[in-house]
């Protein structure tokens, strides 16, 4: 098959895309990437073939301020609003021109995108005969409605009696006023001008519901309860292959006893590393049984600001697949990609962030027991030192977390993605037989 996939020019994003072409790739299909030009080297060095964005949706958002400059002076939901609007929304109608122009190059089987690829929007809302089966892949935790009514970004766990479930839609009421309301409004008149019928749910939402597949990059036992499940198929982490560093101390660590603490702020919250990394190398830096593994997720390791302890190895990238089996806790922001990657070797976590996705993920974490999620932005350092300490000395979390990676072990990306893929283009070949 000739498969297309395509994404937001943000690394989070592109990331699991590039995973799911490289996996389709050697399952031996033709697949090709259409992003942002930062991220043709590692596509080509692949041997991906690689379609650019227009240059007005080709942002570089490894300094997201100077590219929406309006995000750095918000936060909370008028800055979550404000990028949905902004990234997502604004770029639809150049996303779709591009999109256009690559199908005429490149006219596949089967596309696949991710969560926040608004340019595939034209395509659902038409008529289905115009165009190739249609994959979502899920870049963050589900975004179909839940059973108890709370709203997708509210970091709310699962409604455990009716009265709970009640206060969840009142509460769902006010978030959409603030946040969903005004993003799918805003959608609808982007779409409006450009001909295309307006969405049938909120923007995120619709993503999901209009593609013909949902493929979610994770495990039934860490998602909450939804009201229709009958399109999900769940395929287990996308981990990168090859990437990143790999320090020999960390084998010589385990061998030594000591307990191996990975610290990663991810690749968008991670301007101030300050945040996270600092408050963790201070926590632990005095600790001789302690080795400290921090990335900074792309940024100058100059950005850290204070000292590497002795006991500290610090890298712009880490290889996730070649250290995480010697992990014994995740400090991190609540990214799904880390999260689900972390899980998928049983490693408990101490997570936080109050920004983007992260209090969806982060309450998953608490409401799994497979680790301890700080609702703040800014732990402090006895935080950090608490939360991993109870960790470590509670088995609770890591058999939580040993028992989802039971669970990721059954679904296998390498098998789950090209087979659920090969199904999806027969059945819509055997509809139009």
């Amino acid at each position: 098959m000739k498969i297309l996939l395509a994404s937001s020019p943000i690394i989070g994003h592109v990331n699991p895309i590039i995973v799911a072409a490289r996996v389709l790739k050697n399952a031996g299909h033709d697949v090709a990437i259409y992003t942002g030009h930062l991220f043709r080297e590692k596509i080509e060095l692949a041997e991906i073939q690689f379609f650019p964005l227009p240059e007005d949706v080709d942002f570089d958002m490894r300094d997201i301020g100077a590219t929406f400059p309006e995000w750095p002076k918000l936060s909370g939901l008028p800055q979550l609003r404000y990028g949905m609007k902004a990234a997502f929304v604004d770029s639809i109608p150049s996303q779709f021109r591009g999109l256009r122009a690559v199908l005429r190059e490149y006219p596949p089987d089967l596309i696949v995108y991710e969560t926040s690829f608004g340019g595939i929007l034209p395509l659902l809302l038409g008529p289905p005969s115009l165009r190739p089966p249609c994959a979502y892949l899920g870049i963050s935790t589900s975004q179909l409605p839940r059973e108890d009514g709370a709203a997708w970004g509210s970091g709310l766990p699962p409604a455990t009696s009716a009265a709970q479930a009640e206060k969840y839609a009142a509460a769902a009421k006010d978030f959409d006023k603030e946040l969903t309301n005004p993003v799918r409004e805003h959608a609808d008149q982007t779409l409006h001008a450009m001909g295309v019928e307006p969405l049938p749910a909120p923007l995120f939402e619709s993503m999901a519901t209009l593609a013909d597949l949902i493929l979610q990059p994770c495990v039934p036992g860490f998602e909450y309860p939804v009201r229709d499940q009958r399109n999900v198929h769940f395929i287990g982490a996308m981990i990168p292959e090859g990437a990143g560093d790999t320090p020999a101390w960390v084998k010589e660590a385990k061998r030594a006893g000591k307990k191996v603490i990975l610290v990663s702020q991810g690749t968008i919250a991670n301007d101030d590393l300050g945040k996270l990394l600092a408050p963790a190398i201070q926590a632990f830096g005095d600790r001789e049984d302690f080795l400290i593994l921090v990335t900074t997720g792309g940024k100058p390791l100059e950005m850290i600001p204070c000292p590497l302890t002795k006991n500290t190895i610090a890298s712009r990238f880490l290889n996730f697949r070649e250290i995480l089996p010697d992990v014994d806790v995740l400090v991190a922001f609540a990214s799904y990609g880390t999260v689900t990657q972390a899980l998928s070797f049983g490693v408990p976590m101490v997570v936080t962030g109050m920004g983007e996705d992260k209090p969806e993920v982060g309450a998953r974490v608490a409401w799994t027991e497979s680790g301890i999620y700080l609702r703040t932005e800014n732990p402090s350092i006895e935080e950090v030192r608490e939360a991993v300490d109870q960790i470590l000395s509670s088995k609770k979390y890591r058999a939580r977390a040993k028992v989802l990676s039971e669970e990721f072990a059954v679904y296998d990306a390498e098998h789950e993605l090209p087979l659920a893929l090969k199904q999806l283009v027969d059945e819509e070949l055997a509809l139009v037989g």
